[in-house]
């Protein structure tokens, strides 16, 4: 646990004056007096700028706590995108938390030039020991200390003024202290974070993560849109026409033409086309399915068993649809879980059960394979997870050694899910 000046000020007196703290106190008072003599004349100069001078000096007292030991204080200002930074300066300007800010500069300027009186007058004050000192030593010194009041030193008594400085100064000591620790206290109150904007800017996030992802899905379902008809239309009208040249080779061929070396060209060529036209249904598929957009969740899930290359038993009971998001991410979570199951775990056999309820969509993909599966060696699981957590849902994976290995996909409907976005 860091140890904060608080805590040293009410440490033992021997364990205070002879630690770092009265150094670093003194330091901290000096910076204080340092920045009162600079704010002043600029808020002067340039008034209008308050607020401005404010998030700045308030930055800047949030990492010179640290050196009091105090924890890290999170900044209450929300982060401003870089699609917004030209509504920066309006956006600064309605937070509560700037208004503080320009509080703890005022403060800062209150305590800076309270420091500096005290230093002043510290230094006066062993400034004039000094003296006393180094003129008792040359004999009988006479020091006035009030009107008809004075006290003759003799070289002898020099030890009572030596006694007399190491007590202000352990005085001092505490004194710097006290007043660096209320002013550290008063900076941490203005500068900390409020529960409610917390909870705001925990708000902005999550409407900012759900607007990705679901920028992400319609920007999948329009390339998908362009792949499905544009290229793939194209390839398919080439292995037409390819097609057609070979029947009207076969054609001239029966005339007793010399065509075989260009009915094998038009061959290979349209053997070349049905194989790119298969990657790109593939490539499509994996993109976003037609079938998901289209018929739901449950036909692909089916159409997903029909190729997965093991036997699948799949039980979908899904009463109503849920939201775009949602049901691309189960179904690119039980894509993962499949295509994991047929690599790694030797399973046999996969069990799918996807049902709905009023305000979820849960999703079960269970193997009897060997197990032992570790989500944070690979980035599909782990993906699928921050993306389940960023619509409200969950995602977890059971996988104990010698199996069997159970996905549960929980995510909400599309009321929650609206629920979330519009905060």
């Amino acid at each position: 646990m860091n140890i904060t000046v608080w805590r040293a000020i009410g440490a033992k007196p021997w364990r205070f004056w002879f630690s770092r703290w009265p150094w670093l106190t003194l330091l901290y008072l000096f910076s204080s007096a340092m920045l009162g003599l600079v704010l002043l004349p600029m808020i002067a100069m340039t008034f209008v700028f308050i607020p401005l001078w404010g998030l700045a000096v308030g930055a800047l007292e949030r990492r010179r706590l640290k050196l009091l030991g105090f924890a890290r204080i999170e900044n209450a200002h929300v982060r401003v995108g870089a699609d917004e930074r030209h509504n920066w300066l309006n956006i600064r300007m309605t937070e509560a938390a700037t208004w503080r800010d320009v509080g703890g500069l005022f403060a800062t300027l209150l305590m800076g030039w309270l420091g500096l009186a005290l230093l002043v007058v510290e230094a006066v004050g062993l400034a004039a020991i000094v003296a006393i000192v180094a003129s008792a030593t040359h004999g009988p010194f006479r020091m006035n200390i009030s009107a008809g009041v004075s006290v003759e030193m003799m070289p002898s008594d020099i030890w009572k003024a030596c006694a007399a400085g190491l007590v202000a100064l352990a005085v001092a000591a505490y004194v710097n202290a006290i007043l660096v620790a209320g002013q550290a206290s008063l900076s941490r109150f203005l500068l900390s974070p409020r529960q409610a904007e917390l909870e705001r800017y925990i708000e902005r996030l999550t409407r900012s993560r759900v607007s990705l992802v679901e920028a992400f899905e319609q920007e999948r379902r329009r390339i998908e849109r362009d792949l499905h008809d544009g290229v793939q239309q194209e390839l398919v009208a080439l292995s037409v026409r390819l097609g057609l040249a070979e029947i009207d080779l076969e054609h001239a061929a029966q005339s007793g033409a010399n065509v075989r070396e260009a009915r094998q060209a038009v061959a290979v060529a349209h053997d070349h086309t049905e194989h790119a036209l298969r990657s790109l249904r593939a490539t499509v598929r994996g993109i976003h399915p037609a079938v998901l957009t289209d018929h739901g969740l449950a036909a692909a899930l089916q159409e997903l068993a029909g190729r997965a290359g093991l036997p699948i038993e799949l039980d979908a009971t899904l009463v109503q649809r849920a939201s775009a998001a949602s049901e691309g991410c189960a179904y690119f979570t039980v894509s993962e879980a499949i295509t994991n199951a047929v690599k790694h775990s030797s399973a046999t056999i996969i069990h799918i059960a996807a049902q709905t309820t009023a305000h979820e969509l849960i999703v079960t993909v269970t193997d009897n394979g060997h197990g032992g599966a570790d989500e944070t060696l690979g980035t599909g699981i782990r993906g699928l997870k921050e993306r389940a957590e960023t619509l409200g849902g969950a995602l977890n994976v059971d996988s104990p050694p010698g199996g069997p290995t159970m996905l549960r996909l929980r995510l909400p409907a599309a009321t929650t899910l609206t629920a979330i976005a519009a905060g």
